[in-house]
């Protein structure tokens, strides 16, 4: 499929090209409403136009007040200078902007000129409340570790502090753990969005952490600290180009250009990727080597997320025309190096879709690369797979059914760099890069222009691949002990996305002008009902000898007052509570996220209840969906989340 077009596509693209865009933009320190975004944004179009890429900066403005979609905005931010000493017979430096970016908290506020010296307390377990009972703390410099948001309420709006010490470095095992990566500092921010007490915070790797929290248990350390830095209204910058199509609609592929210095693999890869792939599809077709699409293609370089929410705040009418998406987010990572496969991750089930499986078998097939001693399998030495959605990045904005577009996610997971100051372009490969560039040309490009044969080989390719998902599915539900007991009427809702993610195909074959899909797609349907019978029979021999589940039925009983509300949203997009939450009393604030941590419910599970409200679900079906999904079913924290939504006007 696509093999002449490939052929062409893979002579074309250059994985080198992509790895040298992804270093000119990881020259920047790059945070989302900055001066030096604002710098990279205008350096990847000026390479563009140097390479006849033909694209443009659209700016929108980055100021507290507005909203893009379901999305707050905020201020833009420029540091000149940050210093942080520790004081005494060998006083020491211990970050320094100019030096080091990630060692400033972004979005600090300025000290005073002349600096600020205090005293610094080290304050364990810095989420909870009772950490800070009876330490005086006003005035003082705090060593914390934990949530920033959190943090930041208990700290500085509660008791006082005059500033933050971070030393955090969040593990994913077995990748990374602090011992692996002592002298590494996390990336870590404070987003402002209003009247929030504001305030300055530096970071520091684990070892320089561990050495204060020694140092304090047996002196008095005193830090001084100076920030040059200033919030003021400003702008966002979106990087555009659109390769015309013969129709209307059109393909949309995204990457955030956005992240601190050095930000290679987060996320210099994915926009240095992209470019190569907008250039070479441009090339080729000015070149005539392909032709001019039937549908338009779109590239969108944005600030992650704000972009995308500003981009269809400005263009409503796009989301229609809009068929599909692809997004590019840290997929160039050297595998000897960093540790993650190349995950290629669907949208939300609530979004059904064929265009997930499409691009990883045009991945599988991209990086077949070797075989066996008699050649008679061929297979990749690439580690990739096909995974669960997750959330994380612009994908989910898109994939939001308020929005429509069914937009997977290519993303190396996890990264032992990621979000540091290891993430460097020399841990990027070049390879992977070509994998990912030609896979992103061939998805945009078969979409847009994939002829009719071609179209009725993945779909029929496609549907034969459903009969081991469904396996799966039902391995996975056999998983889940609170889904044990109702694996059926699980397993009926998997089947119900499979028929409907089928049925796709029909909408894309009539935007492409095929004839006589409606036949072709209901033959494909045909043999998956066949399929879903066979394994229905393989999983009651199944369940018999895998249902040992002595744990108690979960109790589903929602209060009588929710049961049978039908909420939808207020808003298009999903929405980040924890940039609502400033228009909370303090007190509030602290009560939720008391809840929060009790209740330790995975971060993920409110999104999902997103995705399902529309207004006509119950609350009952939408939990119940929810938890066929992930597997989670948390009655009372989801209403406790509504009722705070509902006061927050995010939801009615």
């Amino acid at each position: 499929m696509f093999s002449t077009w490939q052929k062409h596509i893979h002579n074309e693209l250059s994985g080198k090209q992509a790895y040298r865009y992804a270093e000119r933009i990881a020259q920047f320190h790059r945070i989302q409403a900055s001066t030096g975004y604002r710098k990279a944004a205008e350096e990847v179009v000026s390479l563009l136009k140097r390479d006849d890429v033909a694209a443009e900066i659209v700016s929108y403005p980055a100021r507290n007040g507005d909203r893009f979609l379901a999305h707050r905005s905020f201020q833009e931010w420029h540091c000149d200078h940050a210093e942080l000493w520790m004081e005494g017979e060998n006083r020491k430096r211990l970050a320094r902007f100019e030096e080091e970016e990630i060692s400033l908290v972004q979005r600090s506020v300025p000290t005073p000129s002349n600096g600020i010296t205090a005293e610094l307390v080290v304050i364990e377990n810095a989420e909870e409340p009772d950490s800070y009972e009876g330490v005086d703390l006003k005035g003082k410099l705090l060593l914390v570790r934990g949530n920033p948001f959190i943090i930041h309420d208990l700290a500085v709006e509660k008791h006082g502090a005059t500033g933050l010490i971070f030393d955090n470095l969040n593990e994913y095992p077995p990748i990374r753990t602090r011992l692996d990566m002592p002298d590494a500092i996390q990336y870590t921010s404070f987003w402002w969005h209003g009247n929030e007490k504001k305030t300055f915070g530096f970071a520091v790797s684990p070892r320089v952490g561990n050495e204060l929290r020694t140092r304090c248990r047996r002196e008095t350390v005193t830090l001084s600290a100076k920030v040059e830095a200033q919030l003021y209204d400003g702008f966002y910058e979106n990087i555009e180009f659109f390769i015309p199509g013969k129709k209307q609609e059109e393909i949309l592929l995204v990457s955030h250009l956005c992240h601190p210095y050095p930000g290679g693999q987060d996320n210099a890869s994915g926009p240095g990727t992209l470019m190569e792939t907008m250039r070479s599809l441009n090339r080729l077709i000015h070149k005539g080597i392909l032709q001019k699409p039937d549908l338009g293609i779109r590239f969108l370089m944005m600030p992650e997320m704000t972009g995308t929410y500003a981009y269809f705040t400005q263009y409503p009418e796009r989301k229609k025309r809009t068929v599909a998406a692809l997004n590019l987010d840290m997929v160039g990572a050297d595998q000897t190096k960093s540790g993650g496969p190349l995950c290629i991750e669907p949208p939300p089930m609530a979004l059904p879709t064929f265009v997930d499986r499409f691009a990883y078998q045009l991945f599988a097939s991209i990086t077949e690369n070797t075989s066996n001693l008699t050649n008679t399998f061929n297979y990749s030495t690439v580690h990739f797979l096909r995974t669960r959605f997750s959330g994380g990045s612009d994908h989910y904005i898109l994939s939001d059914p308020t929005v429509g577009i069914p937009c997977p996610m290519l993303i190396q997971w996890p990264d032992k760099n990621y979000h540091t100051t290891a993430d460097s372009t020399d841990h990027l490969d070049h390879e992977m890069m070509k994998h990912v560039g030609v896979t992103t040309a061939l998805y945009a490009y078969g979409l847009a222009n994939g002829s009719e044969r071609d179209w009725r080989i993945q779909m029929y390719s496609d549907a034969g691949t459903r009969f081991s998902d469904l396996q799966k599915s039902v391995s996975w539900l056999f998983s889940k002990e609170t889904l044990q007991d109702e694996w059926e009427d699980a397993f009926s809702f998997y089947c119900d996305y499979e028929r409907k993610a089928l049925l796709t195909y029909k909408h894309y074959a009539k935007i492409r002008g095929f004839s006589k899909w409606e036949e072709l797609v209901n033959d494909v349907s045909e043999q998956l009902e066949e399929q879903i019978t066979a394994i229905k029979k393989w999983s009651a021999s199944l369940s018999k000898l895998n249902l040992s589940n002595d744990q108690e039925p979960l109790n589903k009983k929602l209060p009588s007052d929710w049961k049978d509300q039908t909420l939808k949203r207020v808003f298009e997009g999903p929405v980040m509570l924890t940039f609502e939450l400033e228009r909370l009393s303090l007190n509030d604030r602290l009560e939720w996220y008391a809840y929060e941590r009790q209740a330790k419910v995975p971060s993920g599970y409110v999104m999902f209840i997103q995705y399902w409200l529309d207004g006509k679900r119950t609350l009952e079906e939408v939990l119940n969906l929810v938890h066929k999904e992930t597997g989670e079913y948390h009655p009372q924290f989801a209403v406790k989340y509504l009722e705070l939504m509902r006061r927050l006007g995010m939801v009615e």
